[in-house]
C-alpha cells in the first residue's frame, strides 16, 4: 500500500508538473501548428505585420522577430496581448481587425522563425558607444536615464528598430518618423504667436484647441491655437542632422552596432 501510495503521489506530482509546463504562458503555439497553420500565419503576417517588421520578420521600422526570445513576448499570452492590444506609447498599434485564429497563426509563424536568428550586424559595439558620445547624440537622446529629451529615448531601441532602419535614420533622419497610436511623433512645428516670440520645436502633443512643443534646448511650450498668428507644420524635415559626411562608414557601422545592442526593456 505504501508503494502504491508513493506511486500515486508521483503520478499526481508528475501530472501537475506537466500541467504547469503546458499553461498558456509557455511558448507552445508553434509546437502545435501544422504546415497549413504556418502558411496561413505567414500570409496574415505579410498582410498585417510585414510593413513594419519586414518580409520574413527580419525587421524594418519595427524590430526583427527572428529571435529565440522576444523581450515583450516571452510567452504566447504576452505575444497575443502585444498583437491585439499594441504597446502604448510606441509605434506598435492594436489590431482589433485580426481574428483570434489569425493571431494564433501569426504567433506560430513568428515562433517558427526563431532558428533564423538576427542578421549579422557589422561594426564594434564598444567603438559605437564611443562614437555615440563623441558625436553628441546624448544631447538629444536618453539612454538609461542619461541624456536630452528632444529626440526619442533609445534605452530599448534595439528591440524596436532593425539595424537597417537605424542606419537609414542615421543617414536620412527625415526618411521615417516614429509613430504612436497613428500619431506622428517628433514632427517639427514653427509656432508664431500674435504677441510673443516665435518658437520652433518638435510637436509633443496636439488637440483641436492647443499644441505643445519642445524646443532644441528641451524647454516645453504650450499654445492656444487661437493665440497664434501662424502654425507651420514641417513634418517632412527633422531636427536631427544626418551623419552622412560627418562619420566614416566604419563609424556608422559601429554606431548601428551599439544602437542595436540597446535592449533594456523595462
Amino acid at each position: 500500500m505504501r508503494a502504491a501510495a508513493r506511486l500515486g503521489f508521483c503520478l499526481v506530482a508528475g501530472m501537475a508538473g506537466l500541467a504547469r509546463a503546458q499553461t498558456p504562458d509557455a511558448p507552445r503555439v508553434a509546437l502545435q501548428a501544422t504546415a497549413a497553420d504556418l502558411a496561413l500565419g505567414k500570409k496574415s503576417f505579410d498582410i498585417n505585420c510585414a510593413r513594419c517588421h519586414g518580409i520574413g520578420a527580419t525587421g524594418n521600422t519595427g524590430p526583427s522577430l527572428t529571435r529565440a526570445v522576444l523581450p515583450r513576448a516571452r510567452n504566447d499570452t504576452a505575444f497575443r496581448a502585444v498583437i491585439q492590444e499594441g504597446i502604448p506609447g510606441t509605434e506598435m498599434p492594436w489590431s482589433f481587425w485580426i481574428s483570434s485564429a489569425d493571431v494564433t497563426r501569426i504567433i506560430a509563424y513568428v515562433r517558427s522563425l526563431a532558428a533564423v536568428g538576427d542578421a549579422p550586424v557589422r561594426g564594434n559595439t564598444e567603438l559605437g558607444r564611443a562614437t555615440y558620445g563623441r558625436a553628441g547624440c546624448g544631447g538629444c537622446h536618453v539612454v538609461d536615464g542619461v541624456g536630452g529629451a528632444v529626440g526619442p529615448e533609445l534605452t530599448d531601441i534595439g528591440t524596436r528598430r532593425s539595424a537597417v532602419s537605424l542606419r537609414r535614420s542615421l543617414l536620412d533622419p527625415a526618411a521615417e518618423f516614429p509613430r504612436a497610436d497613428g500619431y506622428q511623433l517628433y514632427g517639427i512645428v514653427r509656432a508664431v504667436p500674435r504677441d510673443g516670440k516665435t518658437v520652433t520645436g518638435v510637436r509633443v502633443n496636439e488637440d483641436t484647441y492647443t499644441i505643445q512643443l519642445r524646443d532644441v534646448d528641451g524647454h516645453f511650450h504650450s499654445f492656444r491655437k487661437a493665440d497664434l498668428r501662424s502654425l507651420d507644420r514641417q513634418f517632412t524635415t527633422s531636427l536631427m542632422p544626418s551623419v552622412r559626411g560627418t562619420l566614416t562608414d566604419a563609424e556608422v557601422d559601429d554606431l548601428v552596432a551599439y544602437l542595436t545592442s540597446l535592449r533594456n526593456v523595462r
